[in-house]
């Protein structure tokens, strides 16, 4: 091959690994309702819906520091986010260990609203969103996938203990 047409084959090669990348980038920024400035705690497309669920934070070193915010939704459409304003996450939502997996340690970060109950869950793989009121459960939907997603150091730096009660229990899909 002449180097004038070396050149033009490797340019060719790079526009196409740019566009790939650039594509993949945008698929996997479309399973999340984070923004880029945010951590991304966990993010899942739930199965048979277009909607998503994450859980975002920024600067949150601690409970008492940054935010912790879940979102759900679509790109297009944020149906429902808590807390409403971006605050500490401490006294709001927290983490609890529920179950050992073969690849790490099941949790559910869990928030009340009202007497609503929301638990996001990694106990189950890929993943699963669910939620009580007063106890009966009236929402539950598994991740698409088939990943663990475990929740990191910073996730367990950043949010207070709770204790294991009657809602981490309520999971249909884990039985």
């Amino acid at each position: 091959m002449k180097p004038a047409s070396m050149v033009v084959f490797l340019m060719v090669i790079a526009i196409a690994n740019t566009i790939v990348t650039v594509e993949a980038a945008d698929y996997l920024g479309s399973m999340s309702l984070c923004h880029h400035d945010e951590v991304e705690y966990f993010s899942c497309k739930l199965q048979d819906s277009n909607k998503i669920a994450s859980v975002c934070a920024a600067g949150n070193s601690s409970p008492d520091h940054g935010y912790v915010q879940y979102r759900f939704g679509t790109h297009g459409n944020i149906e429902y986010t808590y807390p409403g304003k971006l605050t500490p996450p401490r006294g709001k939502i927290s983490i609890v260990d529920v179950s050992r997996l073969p690849d790490g340690l099941g949790s559910h970060l869990r928030f009340t609203s009202g007497s609503y109950n929301y638990v996001i869950s990694n106990a189950l793989v890929p993943g699963e969103i669910y939620v009580a009121r007063n106890g009966k459960l009236v929402f539950d939907k598994v991740c698409e996938g088939r990943t663990y997603m475990p929740f990191d150091s910073a996730v367990r730096r950043g949010l207070e203990y709770g204790v294991e009660n009657s809602v981490d229990e309520l999971d249909q899909h884990g039985k």
